[in-house]
């Protein structure tokens, strides 16, 4: 039944991406005739995302959004359009104003009473296979907003915020204050989905920063305590591995190395694959335990080794781009 079901949605987009295709023409002339119109815009660009034409879509509400003034956001119908295309670089005026204007506006949770044939449904479904949610009320409108917004921002922190591997170690994105000012200013601007680790994330690098090196543990410890999604193991890894090379307190050391064995124990029990051992090596071998040092690091490098065998040539096609 399922399997009939998505053939019927797979034909049905066919069916409606040829018959935008026939519209095009006179929408766009329409379009050309009338820019500034948003219900002309809109009916434009949902004719060119029928007939799968992204980029041209793209194009023309970005085109629409520079000549309209960025208060035309709070309208609910140019609101849903840019959502899509625009909210997209969180250090431009229309990302804080899309985060304001979705607290703003009114989203009402009655679903519509509109009579819906089948076609329209089908279109709705097909539609909605697309964009992750349903689409039917404004409930799952403003959820979708929020998805954009939160997501566009935690990419940008994560690049802004998280160590990345290089030259077979960790290293840390250049620090930029008025960068993380910014993203700072824009979590806490509105409710987002993810708002805390992303506050987490942004306060670790601060810390980094000042050299508050206790804070950056303490933070960790909490998000760990409270499994936050967000604070994945590799991140934890990478974080607490460039910690571990500066100058640290025996205590803190000790600290941390009971940290790391309680969340890979647990981490092992629940099925996960995040490779501590090099870091547990590294952490023994500052508490001058050398006979364990050299135990996990082996450990971790043989999961390195047998990881890299698994995976080299999508590495090696990675490493050629």
């Amino acid at each position: 039944m399922l399997r009939k079901t998505i053939m019927i949605l797979v034909c049905v987009g066919c069916c409606l991406a040829a018959s935008a295709q026939t519209d095009l023409e006179s929408l766009k002339e329409k379009y050309e005739a009338n820019k500034r119109d948003i219900k002309v815009v809109k009916e434009y660009v949902e004719a060119l995302e029928d007939a799968r034409k992204g980029k041209e879509a793209e194009q023309v509400i970005k085109e629409y959004m520079s000549r309209c003034p960025v208060l035309q956001v709070e309208d609910k119908d140019t609101y849903l359009l840019l959502n899509k295309y625009v909210f997209a670089d969180p250090y431009s005026n229309v990302f804080e104003y899309g985060i304001y204007a979705v607290k703003k506006m009114k989203w009402d949770r009655e679903e519509s009473s509109a009579p819906e044939d089948k076609a329209a449904r089908l279109k709705r479904l097909f539609k909605g296979l697309g964009s992750g949610v349903s689409g039917d009320n404004e409930i799952d409108k403003r959820y979708e907003v929020l998805m954009v917004l939160s997501r566009n921002l935690n990419k940008e922190i994560e690049k802004q915020c998280e160590p990345h591997f290089q030259d077979e170690r960790y290293v840390w994105p250049l620090y930029d204050s008025l960068k993380l000012e910014r993203l700072t200013y824009l979590v806490n601007k509105g409710q987002l989905l993810g708002q805390d680790g992303m506050r987490l994330k942004l306060a670790i690098i601060k810390a980094l920063h000042t050299g508050d090196n206790e804070q950056v543990f303490r933070d960790l410890e909490v998000a760990a305590n409270l499994h936050m999604t967000d604070v994945r193991g590799e991140y934890i890894v990478a974080v607490l591995t460039l910690l571990s090379e500066r100058n640290l307190n025996k205590n803190l050391i000790d600290s941390v190395l009971s940290f790391v064995l309680r969340i890979s124990e647990q981490e092992k029990a629940e099925g996960g694959s995040t490779n501590y051992y090099n870091l547990l090596g590294r952490l023994y071998a500052l508490v001058g335990d050398r006979s364990n040092a050299d135990k996990y690091k082996k450990m971790g490098d043989a999961i390195e080794a047998e990881r890299m065998e698994r995976y080299k040539d999508l590495f090696k096609a990675t490493q050629s781009n």
